[in-house]
């Protein structure tokens, strides 16, 4: 059973990163989807307080972590977004939000390509497979050979 703060840290939360969505995200809805997932998962953590720190840090950070692992801080990205537009948006500070994205990726054990917090394609060149014979290859490349 959810503590009824914890409860209302979630739902506070979620409604700034939606507001923040629509405002930044709107041509990419799978980004709002990822950001949407990466909460979630934060908010089922038994072990992990959210309720410490304000709602626009964890919002926020949530979003730069995102960001990270979508490359949309690289200027060639379609959907560029700096850490200024990220903490601008929320009123925070990079050092604090950064330092907060850092914790929740070791919390959650995020890695760079991580299934299902960033695109298909992302991912697939991100990870690695070794196949029977103990040739390790891009999961891209695997599923282009018909392996996977």
């Amino acid at each position: 059973m959810n503590d009824p703060k914890k409860q209302a840290r979630i739902d506070e939360v979620k409604a700034l990163m939606t507001d923040f969505s629509k405002q930044h995200l709107a041509r990419a809805p799978d980004l709002g989807g990822y950001i949407e997932k990466l909460w979630d998962q934060i908010g089922r953590k038994r072990n992990y307080v959210i309720t410490g720190g304000t709602k626009e840090v964890w919002a926020a950070a949530v979003v730069y972590v995102i960001a990270r692992l979508n490359f949309l801080f690289d200027k060639a990205s379609p959907n560029y977004l700096t850490a200024d537009t990220i903490c601008g948006h929320f009123g925070t500070k990079k050092g604090t939000v950064s330092a907060r994205a850092a914790e929740i990726e070791k919390a959650c054990r995020i890695r760079m390509g991580h299934e299902g917090l960033c695109s298909p394609e992302i991912s697939d060149d991100l990870t690695f497979v070794q196949l029977s014979n103990g040739m390790v290859l891009p999961q891209r490349m695997a599923k282009e050979m018909g392996l996977l």
